[in-house]
This record gives C-alpha cells, sequence and structure tokens, in this order.
C-alpha cells in the first residue's frame, strides 16, 4: 500500500494532546468546612488537584485514538496497485444509445457501462487524466481532461441513456480532438457493439469493453400509413431479431380507438408483415407488441415495442404529367393517392397558364421549366445536368441504396434494370440509388425548389411490378408536395430536425411532445425547424400559443434502426481499417479506498457519541475475573 499525499501522516502527532488531556487533572476551589470530621476529604481533593494522573482504561480515548488514526490515512489518500483496462490519458466513449436499454444486463446495460466506467475513474492515476463522452443523438462531453475522481464519477452518475442511435462519427470526432497531441492516449469504447462498419480510425490505442450477453428481442421494425382509394392503408413489419421463434401479439389503435389485434409467429431472424385498410379519416396509428395469454416472450428491449404512424394529406394537389407517348404506371399512381389531382399535356403542348404544386416530366425536357418542384423520369440531354448517353447495368451489379428518409422501407434487392442513363449527378443532389457507382435516383434542391430525377425509363425494369413501387413514389411525392404544417422526408427518428410550415400569418409554432412539454420554435424563413425530438411518439404541431388544444398537425417520432433493435452483442469491433476485440486488464492504475476510512471514521464517531452517554471507563481484569 502507498500514499497520495503521506505529509498529511504527521497529523499522527495529534495522538500526543488527546492523551495529555486525559492524564491532567481539573483544579478544584478550596473550600472551608465547620467539622474535622471532613478532614479526610479534604486530604483526598489535595490529592485530586495534583496536575497529572495515571492513565486508566477508558473507551473514549482507545475511540478517539482509532478516529484520529483513521481520519490521518485517509487524508493520505492510501491506494494499491491494480490491473485496469487503460491508465494515463483516457478518452471513454460511453455508448448511451437505445440499445444500452436492454435489460439482459441487471437492471440494465446502460447502468453496467456507468459502473465500468466509475472502475475506470477510480482507478486512474494522479498524473492521468480522463474524458467523458456520452455517445447519444447528439453527442457531448461530459467531462473533458480532468483528474478530479469525484467530477469524474459524478458526471457518469448523472448521464442517461437515449432512445435513439448513437453518432458515432461525431463522437469519435470529439475522441479525436480529446486525445489531441498527448503521448500514447488511449480511448476505450464501453459499448454492446452498435457502431457503423464503416467507423472512422481513432489517434492512440482503442480499448473495448463489451456489455451485455444475450439478443432475445421482438421489435416493430417499420409502420407506415399509405394512401389507398378507400382510405389509409396501414402497412407493419415485426422483425424477430433473436435466435428462437417467438409468438407475439400486434394491436393496431386508429385515432386511439382499438382497431384491430391479432396473433404472429415470428421466425428467427424473420420478418413479419401485415397489411390493412384502416378508416378513411385516420390520421394516428399505434402499434404495440404483448406477449399471447399463458406465453413466455423473452424480450430484453423493450424499446422497440411501440411505433406511430401519421398520415398528413399533401399540401396540395395539383399535378401535372408531360410525357410523349404517356406511362400507365405513373398515371396509376398518380390516381391513386388521395388529395392529389392530376392533369396531364402531350410533350408538344404547350404547359397550361394555371400553376401546378409538382411538374413530371417522362422522357423529355425543355430548356425553361417551372420554378416549381420537379420529377423528371428518363431525362434526356439538359442544362440542369450532364447525360452522355446510355448504358446496361451487368444481371450480377448489386443496386445500392443509401440510408436516407426519402428511401425509407425502399429495397431494391430483386429489382432488375435493362438500361438507363448515363447520368452524372450535380453537385446540388444526392444519389439515393445507383448502380455500377453510376445514379439511378438523385434528388435535391436547386434554385429553391425540390428536384428528384429516376434516370431510367420504368418499362425499361420490373419496378413497376414490386410491393415496394408504390412506397417509393409515395415517398417522393410527399417529399416533392410537403404537407401543409409538417415537411419532412419519410421517418422521424430521436434527434432528428423537423422542418414545420406555420400557419398563414403566423411567425412561430407550438409543438407538445410525448410527454406533454411545451415548446414554440420561430421561423427562420418560410418553415420553423424543431429539433427536440429525443422523445418516442407523437408530437402535436398548433399555434405558437397554443390557447385551445386543437392540433393543426402531426408528426411520429420512431426508433426503426435495426442496428439498436439487434440488441447482440459484439465481441469484435471494426475501428479504420483495425479489429478491436475485448479489453483486458493489462495496465496498472491506482485503487483509491479512502471513502471507506472515512465511512469508518463516521461509525467510530456516532459509537463514540454512544458511549459518552453510557459510560466511558472499561472494567479492569480484576472485576472480570470475578464475574
Amino acid at each position: 500500500m502507498s500514499f497520495l499525499t503521506p505529509l498529511f501522516l504527521s497529523l499522527a502527532a495529534l495522538a500526543a494532546p488527546i492523551l495529555i488531556l486525559y492524564m491532567l487533572k481539573l483544579r478544584r476551589r478550596e473550600q472551608e468546612v465547620s467539622s474535622t470530621f471532613l478532614w479526610r476529604m479534604v486530604i483526598r481533593d489535595r490529592e485530586a488537584n495534583s496536575p497529572w494522573q495515571k492513565l486508566r482504561r477508558n473507551i473514549l480515548l482507545l475511540l478517539q485514538l482509532l478516529l484520529l488514526a483513521l481520519l490521518v490515512v485517509a487524508l493520505a489518500r492510501p491506494f494499491i496497485p491494480v490491473q485496469v483496462v487503460a491508465s494515463g490519458q483516457v478518452t471513454v466513449l460511453l455508448d448511451a444509445s437505445a440499445s444500452m436499454n436492454a435489460t439482459d444486463v441487471s437492471p440494465s446495460r446502460f447502468e453496467s457501462a456507468k459502473a465500468i466506467a466509475r472502475g475506470l475513474a477510480n482507478d486512474l492515476l494522479d498524473q492521468g487524466s480522463m474524458t467523458i463522452i456520452l455517445v447519444a443523438p447528439k453527442p457531448r462531453v461530459l467531462v473533458s481532461s480532468s483528474n478530479d475522481k469525484l467530477e469524474l464519477i459524478n458526471a457518469i452518475n448523472n448521464a442517461q441513456p437515449s432512445v435513439g442511435s448513437g453518432d458515432w462519427a461525431t463522437a469519435f470526432a470529439l475522441a479525436t480532438g480529446a486525445n489531441g497531441n498527448a503521448i500514447n492516449p488511449t480511448t476505450v469504447i464501453i459499448s454492446d457493439g452498435g457502431i457503423p462498419e464503416n467507423a472512422p480510425p481513432l489517434n492512440g490505442e482503442v480499448r473495448y469493453v463489451p456489455i451485455g450477453n444475450q439478443s432475445a428481442n421482438l421489435g416493430i421494425s417499420t409502420l407506415s400509413l399509405r394512401p389507398g382509394a378507400d382510405g389509409p392503408q396501414i402497412f407493419a413489419s415485426i422483425t424477430n431479431y433473436g435466435d428462437a421463434d417467438s409468438a407475439v401479439i400486434l394491436t393496431l389503435k386508429l385515432n386511439g380507438d382499438l382497431f384491430n389485434a391479432q396473433e404472429l409467429n415470428v421466425a428467427a431472424g424473420k420478418t413479419s408483415n401485415v397489411i390493412l385498410n384502416g378508416y378513411k379519416d385516420t390520421q394516428i396509428v399505434e402499434a404495440q407488441l404483448s406477449a399471447p395469454a399463458g406465453a413466455a416472450r423473452v424480450d430484453y428491449f423493450p424499446t422497440d415495442d411501440k411505433a406511430w404512424a401519421v398520415y398528413n394529406p399533401p399540401q396540395a394537389g395539383r399535378v401535372l404529367f408531360i410525357s410523349a407517348k404517356g406511362n400507365l404506371y405513373i398515371e396509376q399512381v398518380l390516381a391513386s393517392l388521395p388529395g392529389i389531382t392530376p392533369f396531364r399535356v402531350p410533350a408538344d403542348a404547350p404547359l397550361p397558364n394555371d400553376p401546378f404544386d409538382l411538374y413530371i416530366y417522362e422522357g423529355v425536357i425543355t430548356n425553361t421549366l417551372p420554378s416549381k418542384n420537379l420529377l423528371l423520369v428518363n431525362p434526356p440531354v439538359n442544362n440542369l445536368f450532364e447525360v452522355s448517353g446510355v448504358f446496361t447495368p451487368t444481371t450480377t451489379s448489386s443496386i445500392s441504396v443509401v440510408s436516407d428518409p426519402l428511401m425509407s422501407f425502399v429495397d431494391f434487392n430483386n429489382v432488375h434494370i435493362l438500361r438507363a442513363r448515363d447520368v452524372k449527378t450535380p453537385a446540388w443532389a444526392k444519389t439515393m440509388i445507383s448502380v455500377e457507382g453510376k445514379p439511378l435516383l438523385f434528388a435535391g434542391t436547386l434554385d429553391r425548389r425540390r428536384v428528384a430525377v429516376i434516370t431510367f425509363d420504368l418499362r425499361d425494369s420490373d419496378l413497376p411490378l414490386q410491393v415496394m413501387y408504390p412506397i417509393l413514389m409515395s415517398n417522393l411525392l410527399e417529399w416533392l408536395t410537403p404537407s401543409s404544417v409538417i415537411s419532412t422526408s419519410g421517418i422521424i427518428r430521436p434527434g432528428d430536425s423537423v422542418s414545420i410550415r406555420p400557419k398563414e400569418g403566423e411567425q412561430a409554432a407550438g409543438i407538445v411532445r410525448p410527454d406533454n412539454q411545451l415548446f414554440v420554435a420561430q421561423a427562420g424563413g418560410q418553415y420553423v425547424t424543431f429539433a427536440d425530438t429525443d422523445v418516442l411518439g407523437v408530437y402535436g404541431v398548433g399555434t405558437a400559443n397554443l390557447q385551445d388544444t386543437k392540433f393543426v398537425g402531426f408528426f411520429a417520432v420512431n426508433l426503426f434502426d435495426s442496428r439498436e433493435s439487434n440488441i447482440r452483442p459484439l465481441e469484435k469491433l471494426t475501428i479504420g481499417r483495425t479489429q478491436v476485440s475485448a479489453a483486458t486488464r493489462e495496465q496498472t492504475g491506482q485503487r483509491e479506498f479512502w471513502q471507506y476510512l472515512a465511512l469508518a471514521a463516521l461509525v467510530v464517531l456516532l459509537v463514540e457519541w454512544w458511549v459518552y452517554h453510557r459510560g466511558s471507563l472499561l472494567p479492569s481484569p480484576q472485576r472480570l475475573s470475578r464475574k
């Protein structure tokens, strides 16, 4: 055992004054007496007034000396060397993503991760320092480069998990900045492994402490409302992320009223889909999973057992379709979407003078385009982007779909394309779907208007025959004709920003979260941007003062992230090009235990108080032998 502040051991010299005080006698005042019978008492008083006396057995003395010893040793900060995961300059990435709410580790993965982080802080070298970064949808630094163990532990104790996906790219950037130019910095990742495969490298040594030991989870992976002829169509997907088949009851509520409940048997690693037609005035759908009666369903992650979907009708429904030969696939989609009134003109006819909310060009394009939102299908050469001919994808080429809200629930694995335009994605757009590095669909904002481009003729593919074709077109049309209240593309996850269009004449909007917390967001131009979406559920949007409870729109925030719902812990991480296995205790740290000595001193103080009121002398050996 060693001491960090051995100078405080010199305070042990205070034991001498305590002993002296117990050996001193109090001087008594002289008192005249009326009888010589009391002379013996006077002699005793004179003996008692001598300055010193023999030290007697006294419990209070022993307790006070023990109390002094405990306090002196605690102030000297004793420690013992221990084997630790990391020491020196340490940066801790504490995973606070949704999957850390899993309960396969009692009481939860996050609480277990906090206990490990506290151990790292407590075992930190005296000349070392620690930075703690909480990895949530919006990562933040809890403590920066501190060696104050109390400050570090308090920050860890106050940390809370989120219900969204961790932004590891930002967290890694913060860790790189925290490591700075330090010599041999160490980054410790305390996580269950839900880190993207393309995670950037970190400077210094990387250590990984895995959390969790189970994978059983059944969750709602998709819930959406799609426009239908007789009312909105409800589409729900339930995925079994565990290793065993499981039965579950899916309950659906429409506008708060029970609509349907059915039992599903979902195979391990598979997904079951449910498609139902709702009421015409359906606006909010709530889905919930529960265990069948009498069945034991093991689910360690209840966060994804609930989901919500909201249908906001388009802003306006006037869509003009311009084509040389017409396209039945596009015309059928436009006719099936409620709230949209499609019009069609030949390619060689002049555009009507009446304004439209969306213009769709199929196989043709003009040099002068309307200043409204555009959807271009199979575009020829134009002045918006470069078109250099036609290419034919090979049959073995795989089609890539980026992770973007506009591509929600879109799967191109079974789509085959005969030919497509060889287009270069312009700087103002983002490629959504590509094959062989060439775009099949891209979208962006150009001159304050939204533009989406499909680079192939739908008739040259089997896309219109796929189940997800109406989903793709619905996503595109919803983005190109945004709602009158909410402007969003696809699903909203915790931490995402939402654009809200205030009512006519309003410069702000009021938002009520699912936890009934009220926010007022000011407009920055045409839209209000709201980013406090860190609670799952349905958000109500109204006027800024919200004098009445009537909302003018809603939007839903859901998890819908397979990386979080798949709670199977990983044994290895890929950081940059390096695989990082579970860390072992290879470095030396310092474990202090002054806290326990201080606690023992408090107990001794309480015992001393009790003894003071009950008597302080120890029985002599003779008295003990007589008994």
